[in-house]
């Protein structure tokens, strides 16, 4: 074999692992993005959804007069955001470890 050869066939070897390299890391980056936009997506979904349930808060308890009733409407959404919280949290975690799951390049 001549030199000539054998460099041909080793920029070959470099060329084949270059690009093999290239497309895990495609795929690898592919998967990233993917469970981070789901998470993002979720998120901004949280978001809008406690604005939300935060404006028709304020607009009970400004429309009602019996501090009572206030103390009941408060009562009532604690317990939707405490529920709603730990949702979240579990989400999370979820997603975490979706995140953590996604193939490092060997």
């Amino acid at each position: 074999m001549t030199i000539e050869t054998e460099i041909s066939d080793e920029m070959n070897h470099a060329s084949d692992a270059f690009q093999d390299l290239t497309r895990r890391a495609i795929a690898t980056q592919t998967e990233f993005s993917k469970r981070y936009l789901e998470t993002y997506w979720h998120w901004q979904e949280r978001m809008q959804a406690e604005t939300t349930q935060l404006t028709d808060l304020y607009k009970k308890v400004f429309s009602t007069l019996s501090t009572a009733d206030q103390i009941g409407i408060f009562q009532v959404w604690m317990k939707g955001a405490t529920q709603r919280a730990a949702r979240d949290l579990i989400y999370s975690i979820e997603s975490a470890k979706a995140i953590a799951k996604v193939e490092p390049l060997a």
